[in-house]
């Protein structure tokens, strides 16, 4: 995409994206030439001094996180033990699921919230016995859909993934024909169910246009607003303004794409999609497992009167992410790293949901005998929802 940007902007934005704690010489406080962890350690603290936007979020000092791990590499750390300290401070400092530290493409060092296993094993063993899926549609990588056993007149969609299986415009296109399949298929039923409780998320404009099928509303809405950092450090002072317009993001070659923090205000917005709108009662089933792009959804959902929300908190995780290959370190070290500070427009005002997740209408946490006798209580709650 073009960058629709001024050069005073441009000349703001760049002129701290080379401050970093390498601007000291490249020598232990003891004198010898530092070791390839400590180079790595250094890059990665870096990367996240400067792109990282959620430290006032989550009340992080990373100078101190600097002054408390850095000391602890010296010339006997070993790859391991380097590795192990990233672990630590990806899954107790920063507990981003969109954050990672990955070394040699098979180690990662990532936060994972606390899932509810009940929940895991109700919709794992007891979902599929709930409902008829119609069979052309089980295999598809993004949804299937039926309907109830116990009323063919409610409709049922599992929404898998929002994640493109190829990163091409004909792709969406693909998306938006299953999703229109779908629901010419449901367009009669008194309700239908989405279950998103296994979505892990993907990309932005999916989410919106599976929203958009059941959207009221004639006119966009504003639905989330997103900035950067503009230099570094720990505070709300080192990001932008909340961004109002396109960005391709600051020249990298270390990431994937070669710019890293892009901004493009038109995924702020959410509109009704498709030749009809769905609008009869429609329950939306989050669970721990619903993140990312899936979050969005959510958000994009609790807007509309006719649509409940049932089940249990979802992850948490809003911003946009880019992927460093480090240049220290040969080439074995990567981390992913969250660029955008997200909030999304909750009842009127804008809110930061990062790490809290967005709470459903109504929560439903299944017991261990409700899942031993193989009930799925989501279903049920959803199946009153809509007759009633």
């Amino acid at each position: 995409m073009k960058k629709v940007i001024s050069i005073l902007i441009i000349s703001i934005l760049f002129s701290c994206s080379s401050c970093s704690k390498d601007d000291s010489p490249t020598t232990t406080p003891s004198g010898s030439a530092k070791t390839e962890q400590q180079k790595v350690f250094q890059e990665f603290w870096d990367i996240y001094d400067r792109h990282y936007p959620l430290m006032h979020r989550k009340n992080i000092d990373w100078q101190t996180i600097y002054d408390s791990y850095y000391p602890q590499i010296t010339s006997t750390t070993t790859d391991a033990e380097l590795f192990n300290q990233f672990n630590t401070i990806m899954t107790t400092i920063i507990k981003d699921g969109h954050a990672d530290v990955i070394y040699n493409n098979n180690q990662e060092a990532v936060y994972s919230p606390s899932f509810n296993e009940n929940v895991i094993n109700m919709v794992e063993n007891n979902t599929a016995s709930k409902v008829n899926i119609v069979s052309n549609s089980a295999n598809n990588p993004y949804i299937s859909y039926g309907t109830l056993v116990s009323d063919s007149n409610i409709g049922y969609i599992n929404s898998k993934n929002f994640e493109p299986v190829i990163e091409n415009d004909s792709e969406f296109n693909n998306f938006k024909a299953i999703v229109d399949e779908a629901l010419t298929a449901l367009q009669s039923k008194v309700g239908i169910i989405i279950d998103i409780r296994t979505n892990g998320g993907g990309q932005g404009p999916f989410a919106y246009y599976l929203a958009g099928r059941f959207f009221s509303n004639s006119t966009p809405i504003e639905l989330i607003r997103q900035r950067i950092k503009t230099t570094t450090g720990s505070t709300l002072s080192s990001l932008g303004n909340w961004a109002t317009e396109e960005f391709e993001g600051y020249p990298d070659t270390r990431v994937e794409g070669g710019y890293v923090a892009g901004v493009f205000p038109e995924d702020n917005t959410i509109s009704a999609s498709g030749t009809f709108q769905y609008t009869n009662k429609v329950a939306v089933l989050t669970a721990k497992g619903t993140a990312s792009a899936a979050e969005y959804f959510t958000a994009a959902m609790k807007t509309q009167s006719h649509v409940k929300t049932i089940g249990e908190i979802t992850f948490g995780i809003f911003a946009g992410s880019d992927i460093f290959t480090l240049t220290n370190g040969n080439g074995k070290w990567k981390t992913r790293v969250s660029t955008h500070d997200v909030e999304i427009k909750y009842n009127d005002m804008f809110q930061s949901f990062e790490g809290v997740g967005i709470t459903p209408d109504e929560i439903l946490l299944p017991t261990e005998t409700q899942v031993t006798n193989s009930e799925d209580i989501h279903i049920e709650a959803a199946t009153n929802y809509i007759l009633n």
